[in-house]
């Protein structure tokens, strides 16, 4: 990827997170920031005890190691600037509102008679409506997300983090990788395109095939799995820790109710995947009766020698200051600003 070269005229977080993929691969990556926005909108996205006003932490976690170039796209020198760069590029990323690369001279017809080989990258909003405006906690409440996140009869929750923008993210680095390899054989210029809202859709996965199999509506439930248990259910301690128990086999439950030492004769309503669903409520009282029996250390261990996937709760601290963490942390000066994240890319190649 060393040779290959980016355009980045995105921002936010989707379309930036696929130029630091190519970035962290080595990719030669240019990002144009708006002058008449200050730039990226994410640089003023800041935390209360961030002091930094122009880099903050938010920013920072999608755009690593790119060049970045303050253009108004307004200028016709500027422009100049971009159509230079774009007849230079192999890839180019938008994420344009409805109307804005029309504006700006930037549609994918623009840029192939630039370039007869681009391949041209865009993250959308909304499909079913391409003039909405979206943001990915807007997508989260209309795409089903949202209703089927957090407690029985509490509010509807988002998920921690812009998973709507990642997932997108990873759809638009599959069909830019998918573009390069067609590239290689008959070097045309390719449009690559997402929205967020076919995303999120495509992410549905279970709770969809449940709905269109079974007309089952999904609802809030909190940690646990509508078609599998013990499963995000909890276990607790004889110290009061809580633990998060993923029973997927028969023999993997067998096994935790030898650990637990639960009688067979307890079994009768919980021998079958679906009896479990059905009476899961008495199931994790009969369990946990059990597990307050057994120090923390125990029964973890325990279940991992017995191959039981189980964890603890934790913190995103604990999670970032284990050995694992530390070895995916990207640092890089910005605008002369000390910046860290983690790395996006989770996987080896090997020969």
């Amino acid at each position: 990827m060393k040779n290959l070269k980016i355009l980045e005229l995105a921002n936010v977080l989707a379309g930036p997170a696929v130029g630091m993929f190519f970035s962290e691969l080595g990719a030669k990556v240019t990002k144009i920031e708006n002058k008449n926005t200050n730039g990226d909108l994410t640089r003023k996205w800041l935390l209360s005890e961030e002091k930094e006003p122009t880099v903050s932490a938010y920013f920072s976690s999608v755009n690593y190691s790119k060049k970045h170039l303050f253009l108004d796209f307004n200028s016709n020198n500027d422009k100049t600037k971009i159509r230079k760069l774009i007849k230079e590029c192999d890839v180019v990323i938008t994420n344009f509102k409805a109307g804005d690369a029309e504006k700006f001279n930037l549609t994918f017809d623009d840029c192939k008679k630039i370039n007869s080989s681009i391949i041209y990258a865009h993250i959308g909003g909304f499909k079913s409506n391409v003039e909405r405006v979206a943001f990915d906690v807007v997508l989260q409440a209309e795409t089903g997300f949202m209703s089927m996140n957090g407690e029985p009869n509490n509010n509807p929750v988002k998920m921690p983090v812009a998973l709507i923008d990642i997932l997108a993210a990873h759809q638009l680095k599959e069909g830019i990788l998918i573009a390069l390899i067609n590239n290689k054989n008959n070097n045309k210029a390719i449009k690559v395109t997402t929205t967020l809202e076919e995303t999120a859709i495509a992410s549905l996965a279970n709770q969809a095939s449940n709905f269109l199999m079974l007309n089952h509506v999904a609802k809030p439930l909190g940690t646990k799995h509508p078609n599998i248990a013990p499963y995000g259910d909890f276990i607790d301690t004889k110290d009061e820790d809580r633990l998060v128990i993923a029973i997927g086999t028969d023999i993997q439950f067998l096994k935790l109710c030898k650990i637990l030492s639960i009688n067979e004769e307890k079994l009768e309503n919980f021998n079958s995947n679906q009896k479990r669903v059905k009476n899961r409520v008495e199931l994790m009282k009969v369990i946990n009766h059990e597990s307050k029996k057994l120090n923390t250390e125990y029964l973890m261990n325990a279940c991992i020698d017995s191959k039981i996937p189980i964890g603890k709760i934790k913190k995103i601290d604990e999670v970032l200051n284990s050995s694992l963490s530390k070895e995916m942390i990207l640092s890089e000066k910005i605008d002369g600003i000390e910046t860290k994240r983690i790395k996006s890319i989770a996987f080896q190649l090997s020969c």
